[in-house]
């Protein structure tokens, strides 16, 4: 083809010459040339008298605006400019008269609120001081004090407005414009007038002597319309979800405040205030990061699934659903950031589509798209994330399989159409960590089916382990549920499957025992053959491959800490293994020290574990995985340790590791995963996975609070796998199994 093209190229030049040469060649001229050639010069003289012409205006124009002679100018009719002012303030002043209606009506209907929850509160403190309605106390003691903050809020608004001057009667605000106008009249004769000093000045004079002053932009500026605006939308919002709204995370950062009892058992009040005063530059260091990770994001990638926090260009196609946003939405409340969080409900509302025409996971568009619209219901109470979880649910509906259950590795969300991905057979972790988002839908839409199709997955797991608790990552695709290999592990492939059946027994408040006895099955046999300690002391999970040990950690592993204490302290003490809450200590300092001991600061994907290596000698990154994704697992394991015991060891390690994420992946638009932990410092990767912001800096954050239960309260949340986290369902007659755990 390029030299068919280059031949072509070739006969065409030849072809032209032959056809214009002779026509250019010298010939004597006509009597009809002559006549076109004195045609022509005639032309060419007209159109050089026309330029000159021209060119002289031009100057003696440029001439006359560089002289500028001032005159004055007689003064503009009064009440001309009169009209015209009141024409361009009449709006302005009828929205500011509505927005002033508003606020003060949702100042009422607040004060009201706050009202009835005293009241109700005085009931119950004049009525019982039963256990029973301790809890239902605690939450109005929440409600009520958020609505009075927000009160207060709302007062500081409207006397900003009010106390500048009030709305003018039409008849005062007619004077008013006709003053103004006539001395706006005035100041602009008088500036015309030849007494204009320096030359470098006149435009500016000019400039000024032609503004109309705007008194009333004086007294009610854009500002302060728009902070009435926008803690009316505050208000409404808080109005609407009363019920559903947790204590706001950015109205909680107090460096002091009130801890648990079970904490105040371990430390004194003035060590926990030490460390909440420790931690506050952490607190504030992490939710700053999630702002510059979100502006980033918002500049350069808005819509897209990921972000190159580098090189600032849009990353990965996971759905082309704006996966980022989905995934950071539970986050971005709970840190109080009201402007992001409105940015994501503006685009879930009006910009959001599940209509992807290619493979997408399964499992990862369920745990970050799906999970993340369910939390975002689950803490604001916004009908439209619930509405929109429903929509993609039911394009995902057709990938779980008639017999199995378990669901397709991928699926085309346009068409419906499930496709076996990677592995021949279903992956343990993709088929069993789809139930509580699916669950948490049907329990809010009322409609069974999309927890009955992941209960049949969950269900043909058991069947298929044939009454063992350690299940074999492979899953068979299709038929009868089986294992097809011999691989155990709690890193990847195995990891969550074992989480969700604790979460699933939890989030239905402790009321479908099948889910408690396959995990204490699991943890059983995990405590026997994999749950090992180094002779340098280190606690840590091996894996099993046909019947032998690796010693092995990944990363990922490191969620077994806290889950461990998380079973601990909210199952009845009758179902609790004395064992766990030692073992989950020993896992999360082995996690920490992933961190502490390599020269970033930040952990490695996995290491290899010598058994008989002595203390600072029994770990090493694992057959040179030292890369780092920003992985939440450590700092999982960390918050969970912390929310229990109030230990401030725990805020430390956290810091820690907060602190050498921000020196070595802190980057232009976001944060960068690293390649090699084991350099102090690190090259990037240029890649930021959206668990990042759900997950990663969540548990950091959360730790750092004075208290976290003042945010997020583990009595009424259960966190899904990708940290999101969703109410429990309390059935009647089951909020009485809260109170049969034992003291904590």
């Amino acid at each position: 083809m390029v030299y068919g093209d280059k031949d072509h190229r070739t006969r065409r030049s030849k072809r032209d010459y032959q056809t214009y040469g002779h026509a250019a060649a010298p010939s004597r001229p006509s009597g009809g040339s002559k006549l076109q050639l004195a045609l022509l010069a005639i032309g060419i003289l007209f159109v050089l008298l026309v330029c000159s012409w021209q060119f002289l205006l031009l100057t003696k124009h440029s001439s006359d605006e560089q002289v500028v002679i001032p005159v004055a100018r007689p003064a503009p009719d009064r009440s001309q400019v009169m009209l015209q002012f009141l024409a361009e303030h009449e709006a302005n002043i009828s929205h500011l008269a509505a927005q002033q209606h508003d606020l003060s009506q949702m100042l009422r209907e607040l004060s009201e609120d706050v009202k009835k929850q005293h009241e109700e509160l005085q009931w119950l403190e004049d009525h019982s001081t039963a256990e029973g309605n301790r809890e239902h106390s605690d939450h109005l003691l929440v409600q009520g004090h958020h609505l009075e903050m927000l009160q207060g809020k709302i007062k500081k608004v409207e006397e900003a407005i009010a106390g500048a001057a009030p709305l003018p009667s039409a008849s005062q605000q007619s004077r008013s414009d006709s003053d103004s106008a006539a001395a706006a009249a005035t100041a602009t004769a008088a500036s015309a007038s030849p007494s204009a000093s320096a030359s470098n000045s006149n435009s500016n004079n000019k400039q000024k002597a032609e503004e109309v002053p705007d008194p009333i932009a004086e007294k009610y500026s854009a500002k302060a319309v728009d902070a009435a605006a926008e803690a009316i939308a505050d208000a409404s919002m808080a109005a609407n979800n009363a019920e559903l709204r947790p204590l706001p995370g950015a109205e909680t950062r107090q460096v002091t405040g009130e801890y648990p009892e079970e904490w105040l058992k371990r430390f004194s009040r003035a060590e926990l205030d030490a460390s909440a005063r420790e931690a506050q530059k952490w607190l504030e260091g992490s939710r700053q990061a999630v702002k510059h990770t979100w502006k980033g994001y918002k500049e350069k990638a808005w819509g897209a699934d990921e972000l190159k926090p580098i090189s600032g260009v849009k990353a990965r196609v996971w759905a082309q659903c704006g996966l980022q946003i989905l995934d950071a939405l539970s986050t971005i409340w709970l840190m109080g950031l009201t402007d992001e969080f409105a940015d994501a409900t503006k685009f879930v509302e009006s910009e959001l589509k599940f209509d992807y025409n290619g493979k997408v996971s399964f499992f990862e568009i369920t745990i970050r798209a799906l999970g993340g619209l369910l939390s975002a219901h689950a803490l604001s109470g916004q009908p439209i994330f619930l509405k929109r979880a429903k929509e993609l649910a039911d394009k995902m509906m057709p990938g779980f399989d008639p017999d199995t259950g378990f669901p397709s590795a991928q699926i085309n969300l346009r068409t419906g159409q499930g496709c076996k991905g990677w592995s021949a057979g279903t992956v343990l972790a993709e088929a069993g960590t789809v139930q509580l988002e699916f669950r948490y839908l049907s329990q809010q839409v009322g409609d069974p089916k999309y927890a009955a199709a992941s209960d049949k997955a969950m269900r043909s797991i058991i069947h298929a382990a044939n009454g063992r608790g350690l299940v074999p990552w492979g899953l068979s695709r299709t038929g009868t549920p089986r294992t097809i290999n011999n691989h155990i592990t709690f890193g990847a492939m195995g990891d969550s499957y074992y989480e969700y059946l604790l979460k699933m027994y939890l989030q239905t408040s402790e009321t479908e025992t099948e889910w408690l006895e396959a995990w204490k099955r699991a943890m059983k046999e995990m405590m026997q053959r994999l749950i090992l300690k180094t002779q340098g002391g280190l606690t840590y999970i091996a894996e099993e491959q046909s019947g032998k040990t690796k010693h092995k950690m990944d990363h990922l592993a490191c969620f077994v800490g806290g889950m461990l204490i998380y079973g601990s302290r909210e199952l009845p003490t009758s179902e609790v293994d004395s064992r766990w809450e030692a073992t989950a200590e020993g896992i999360t300092e082995t996690c920490y020290q992933m961190y502490h001991r390599q020269p970033s600061g930040l952990a490695p994907e996995c290491i290899a574990v010598m058994p008989d290596g002595g203390e600072g000698q029994d770990m090493k990154v694992w057959n040179n995985a030292g890369h780092y994704l920003l992985r939440p697992e450590a700092a999982e394991a960390i918050f969970y340790m912390f929310y229990y015991t109030g230990d401030p060891k725990y805020r430390r390690m956290a810091g820690e590791i907060f602190e050498a994420i921000e020196k070595h992946a802190r980057v232009t638009y976001g944060y960068s995963a690293i390649k090699d932990v084991r350099v102090a410092t690190p090259a990037l990767r240029d890649e930021m996975e959206t668990f990042f912001l759900a997950e990663t800096m969540k548990y950091l954050y959360l730790t750092f609070l004075p208290n976290p239960r003042a945010v997020i309260d583990l009595d009424d949340f259960v966190f899904t796998t990708e940290a999101h986290p969703v109410r429990k369902v309390k059935p009647k007659g089951a909020a009485a199994q809260s109170h049969l755990r034992g003291a904590r």
